[in-house]
């Protein structure tokens, strides 16, 4: 852990006295010595080349992630405290060995919180910003409804938390566990990312209605069975959830980094830095791809600057 921490450390200060010159980043004082081991001497472009393969890349995309975050996403209260109990579990949890980790990188508990899990915790919450600024097509493309879905593994169970249900003696919670389902009898965002349930139930739930109210739809699959109803097919009504939902796909997570990243005209000049990121992060090397979710607002030249101040 300290090691890999020290070469992010090292490669980052790297990373920034670097200059462009025909699309390679170089030290200017590449081949000053910094150390010598009997004959041999490290330059500090031996400490670059390693750093830089070791590290470049994720330097690069986090200083440029932390460049848009601070434009994105605002530091809140709760961000703090959360990164001030992480730091104090850290603490308890691996006592001196992250005290030793701390004082490697010559940095206080309070340094850790603010440099390291702060910017975390912002890069968190990108995804969240994508799907408000992009809620119309998100909802066009996924769909998502809000339904509360029991599962029991008997039709007699079934058909009695139905007419409980129906008749308004239990809620669904109670519907649930008096009759042997371990449904959380909760609502939930179901959209065409949804694949916990059957199909023939997602076919039913898409089709209907909250005026339907509950009904028992029996799965495909054998011993299966469903009690499941709309609660609400208009995605304003539980706009919260579907952000939280949304936001967790994987393919949201990817299309919100090219969307930022294309916001901020994120540019790589270095053609080694190009190869690094085209492969392990591609998604944010915008430069590269040719369709990407077009931005609806444009960056602040200021803001530009930054991520590519960034990223260079």
């Amino acid at each position: 852990m300290k090691k890999i921490n020290l070469i992010l450390t090292a490669a980052a200060a790297c990373l920034l006295m670097t200059g462009c010159s025909d699309a390679k980043a170089k030290l200017k004082d590449s081949s000053s010595a910094v150390a010598t081991v009997g004959k041999t001497t490290i330059t500090k472009g031996d400490i670059y080349s390693e750093m830089f393969a070791k590290a470049g890349g994720d330097e690069a995309i986090s200083d440029a992630t932390k460049a848009i975050c601070d434009k994105e996403v605002e530091v809140t209260d709760e961000m703090k405290e959360e990164a001030k109990s992480n730091v104090s579990y850290y603490t308890s949890m691996y006592g001196t060995q992250f005290t030793s980790y701390l004082e490697a990188n010559n940095m206080t508990e309070d340094d850790y919180a603010d440099e390291i899990l702060v910017p975390s915790l912002q890069a968190d919450e990108l995804p969240k910003k994508y799907v408000e600024q992009n809620w119309d097509s998100l909802i066009k493309k996924y769909s998502p409804i809000q339904a509360t879905v029991l599962t029991f593994t008997s039709e007699d169970d079934a058909n009695a938390a139905l007419s409980a249900l129906k008749d308004g003696s239990k809620k669904p919670a109670d519907a649930a566990k008096d009759n042997n389902s371990d449904s959380s009898g909760e609502p939930e965002i179901i959209t065409i990312n949804t694949t916990s349930y059957d199909s023939t139930l997602l076919s039913v739930i898409r089709s209907a209605s909250p005026d339907d109210g509950w009904a028992m739809v029996p799965s495909s699959t054998e011993g299966t069975y469903y009690v499941a109803k709309v609660n609400s097919n208009t995605p304003e009504d539980y706009k919260d959830d579907v952000i939280t939902t949304l936001s967790g796909y994987s393919a949201v997570q990817s299309d919100a980094t090219t969307y930022f990243f294309r916001k901020y005209n994120f540019h790589v000049y270095d053609i080694d830095l190009y190869n690094t990121l085209k492969t392990d992060h591609a998604d944010a090397l915008v430069q590269a791809i040719k369709e990407t979710p077009a931005p609806e607002e444009t960056a602040s030249p200021a803001a530009s600057a930054s991520a590519s101040a960034a990223a260079n």
